[in-house]
């Protein structure tokens, strides 16, 4: 059967497990919101979804998909283009992209309205413009979760984008230096994927690679702005939090960056025998991920910013030296500390690098 929207959908359900509004609403929302949701007027939360689910003893995250995504090809080849634009940092693409999907029928409501809403937000992020860049994720997550605020990530879970959206947005507070409440958004981002996804409560919701990349994604940023900070022992927790994830997950994408930080957090607490230890690891993660134009600024740059462990050091390997690695898509860390680079070194590439083709019957 075909509904005009999930409310019709759920208002059916609940109706034919002869419920009240005010019976299904208990312990998990308000009987308003339950009203809304069937009149169309507003969207669940898939924390609500899940508290949904578990009530009606099945899983309406999947029945929620077909009403919130828009399934078609267009779609399925517009958020493809945009994330590889995104990937690249082509800030002319992603805004041509954006004004070429933008106005289709496809992308006027949900996941991929949010999808275009995060390009925006990217891109002007990429400009330095952070302002306008939270504005965009503001608007983004508000399509997913109409009462969102600062104050309640915790209470939610969010769809990938919407994950996103948020460690974008935290991002934008550091960069307009407000770090106290952009480190608060990813600490919170932390809470929810430790809680509420990677360990998760609910039977039918699964860590998918994409939130375990978040996931990393998010320990890296933190550890890095707490690094700057000089919140040493709270940096060092999440350094070693990202590297046994890492590890454990087999990933290798955030290993050198997350080795960096552990050297120089060594570095700075005096621990000079330990930190070269570190630092020649962190050597052979780069080698083998083919970053060697990072190797290279390294060569030129030890023996003036590390200069108390790096005396007796030969550093100029040469790239003939170094054995083939993984081939992955891992960002240039730059080395030294200034407002400028901790904005590179903040990660914000976060885009789902696969994502189920719809049939070709959907167009």
């Amino acid at each position: 059967m075909s509904y005009e929207h999930f409310g019709v959908f759920l208002r059916e359900l609940r109706e034919s497990r002869n419920l009240t509004r005010e019976q299904l609403a208990k312990d998990i929302c308000t009987p308003k919101q339950i009203y809304r949701i069937e009149k169309g007027d507003f969207e669940p939360s898939l924390y609500l979804l899940n508290q949904l689910s578990i009530k009606f003893n099945m899983d309406l995250n999947e029945y929620f998909k077909m009403y919130f995504s828009v399934n078609t090809v267009i779609g399925f080849e517009g958020i493809q283009a945009l994330n590889d634009a995104i990937a690249k940092k082509d800030t002319a693409l992603i805004k041509s992209l954006v004004e070429k999907y933008e106005k289709h029928k496809d992308f006027s409501k949900g996941e991929n309205l949010q999808h275009i809403c995060y390009a925006k937000a990217i891109c002007a992020a990429y400009e330095n413009n952070f302002t306008t860049s939270l504005n965009y994720c503001l608007k983004g997550i508000m399509i997913e979760n109409p009462s969102f605020s600062l104050d309640t990530i915790i209470k939610s879970t969010y769809s990938n984008v919407g994950l996103s959206i948020i460690s974008c947005m935290g991002l934008d507070y550091i960069s307009l230096n407000r770090a106290d409440i952009g480190v608060k958004v990813l600490f919170d981002l932390l809470y929810v994927l430790e809680n509420y996804v990677l360990s998760s409560p609910y039977p039918m919701y699964q860590a998918s690679q994409f939130s375990k990349k978040v996931y990393q994604n998010t320990l890296n940023n933190l550890s890095y702005q707490l690094l700057n900070e000089e919140r040493y022992e709270k940096a060092e927790q999440l350094i070693e939090k990202g590297i046994d994830f890492s590890i454990q997950e087999n990933s290798l994408r955030f290993l050198p960056g997350l080795f960096f930080m552990k050297f120089k957090l060594l570095y700075k607490q005096g621990n000079y025998d330990k930190a070269k230890e570190i630092y020649e690891q962190m050597r052979c993660l780069y080698t083998i991920t083919k970053q060697t134009k990072v190797l290279e600024e390294m060569d030129k740059s030890v023996d003036e910013d590390y200069p108390r462990i790096f005396q007796t050091i030969g550093t100029n390997i040469s790239s003939t030296d170094v054995s083939e690695g993984l081939e992955l898509d891992l960002k240039e860390q730059p080395l030294k500390d200034s407002n400028k680079e901790q904005k590179e070194e903040l990660r914000r590439d976060l885009i789902e690098e696969s994502r189920e083709e719809p049939k070709k019957e959907l167009k």
